[in-house]
């Protein structure tokens, strides 16, 4: 796998309606914004990120980390991403990536213990990635994301290891939404 040569591009030899047709057909499979590939090729953690960091460009630094709803998009936890959420450890002017995205720039300090490598590439972990959607991404984004990371049965990334990640943050009305909306979760669960 040969990112970009291996991309499919709207706007460079096809149009993104064309794009799609051959995505309707089989043929390719849409990946990030306006990037697709065959559909032979398996879509992998580290493929995505590797999308991803190309798609940001020079912009995505050795300091940056790729995080919340894109993050989870890499750990599979989302279908699709329309956003490139970073964070920096300094101000970063905002910048349009392209590709039909938006990007978001937050100023943020990671911790090693809370991020992984994709192909080089830095990502918040499964469990902060969820615990950031379940703070700061639209609800719908939020209980997605919270959803699928429940449904993979992972005995680290369940309910209670989330709320336990969400009650160590610091005080917010962000941290208490996120344990309201995990709290529902748990109702649900307690219903069935």
């Amino acid at each position: 796998m040969r990112i970009p040569e291996d991309l499919w591009i709207a706007g460079q030899m096809f149009s993104r309606n064309e794009l799609q047709a051959m995505a309707s057909n089989g043929l390719l499979r849409e990946v990030l914004g306006d990037c697709f590939l065959p559909s032979q090729i398996q879509i992998t953690a580290s493929l995505r990120a590797q999308v991803a960091a190309f798609a940001c460009g020079r912009e995505l630094n050795s300091n940056a980390v790729l995080a919340r709803q894109t993050a989870a998009w890499i750990h599979g936890l989302l279908p699709e991403v329309f956003t490139l959420c970073i964070y920096t450890r300094n101000y970063h002017r905002p910048f349009a990536p392209g590709f039909g995205l938006n990007a978001q720039f937050m100023q943020a300090i990671v911790p090693d213990t809370q991020m992984v490598f994709r192909s080089r590439v830095k990502v918040t972990s499964a469990l902060r990635s969820v615990c950031d959607c379940a703070q700061f991404d639209p609800l719908p984004i939020a209980s997605r994301v919270l959803g699928n990371a429940i449904s993979l049965d992972d005995p680290y990334l369940n309910l209670e290891s989330i709320r336990e990640c969400l009650i160590a943050c610091e005080k917010s009305p962000e941290r208490s939404r996120a344990l309201r909306l995990v709290d529902s979760f748990d109702d649900i669960a307690q219903a069935a």
